[in-house]
């Protein structure tokens, strides 16, 4: 378990918010948390794959080969 301390509109817009949703304020805290979190991870791994494709050490595929090969996996 982690303490964090916020500033008093953050804690007062949380708690609105809490309220509106019918649940507490520390579900509702690591909801969001959890929420950001893997907003970043996501984003760092796009980053990441970015740059290995402008680095040359990726290639890219052609959409038409990829819908095809999505429709095989269907059949």
């Amino acid at each position: 378990m982690t303490t964090v301390e916020l500033d008093n509109e953050t804690t007062a817009l949380l708690a609105e918010m809490a309220e509106q949703e019918h649940t507490t304020l520390a579900q509702l805290a690591n909801r969001l948390l959890t929420e950001c979190l893997e907003d970043w991870q996501d984003a760092r791994a796009a980053d990441e794959a970015l740059a290995k494709l402008q680095s040359g050490n990726s290639t890219l595929l052609e959409w038409g080969k990829v819908k095809a090969g999505l429709y095989d996996v269907d059949s």
